[in-house]
């Protein structure tokens, strides 16, 4: 009666080969669905950011708010607090201007701007005090 068993043993094997080998891949399956539409949602949300994201320019002597992506060489762009610089500038006017080049530079203290001292505006960093303007040298990545 044991030869039996054995051969019963060695015949039904392979299914628990398969079970694990089908486990593995719904393992696998709901794990790369999820990063889809977990990257799908990030970019959705980019997009909306880079799209939704105004700032205050000057052109033909008015102040009109335009999508960052619409932002050229030559804007003269007005900055107040809070304020994440797009695009690379010098600053124009500022009345205690504060910046926080921390993205950049490590540095967690807020960097004093003005027309005399250091009038480089820095896309990336944030506006963290006062207010002013800026002329846009550069923009893009």
């Amino acid at each position: 009666y044991a030869a039996p068993r054995a051969e019963k043993a060695h015949g039904s094997a392979w299914i628990e080969g398969v079970a694990i080998l089908i486990c593995v891949a719904v393992v696998v399956l709901v794990t790369a669905v999820n990063d889809y539409s977990k990257e799908r949602q990030f970019r959705g949300l980019q997009a909306k950011i880079e799209t939704g994201h105004k700032f205050s320019v000057i052109r033909d002597g008015e102040a009109v708010d335009i999508s960052v992506t619409d932002l050229v060489v030559g804007d003269i762009a007005r900055v107040k607090y809070g304020d994440l610089f797009p695009a690379d500038g010098f600053l124009l006017q500022g009345n205690d201007l504060k910046v926080d080049e921390s993205s950049l530079t490590g540095e967690s203290d807020l960097i004093s701007k003005s027309t005399q001292c250091d009038p480089v505006l820095l896309s990336g960093t944030y506006a963290m005090e006062g207010n002013g303007k800026m002329l846009i040298t550069a923009v893009g990545i």
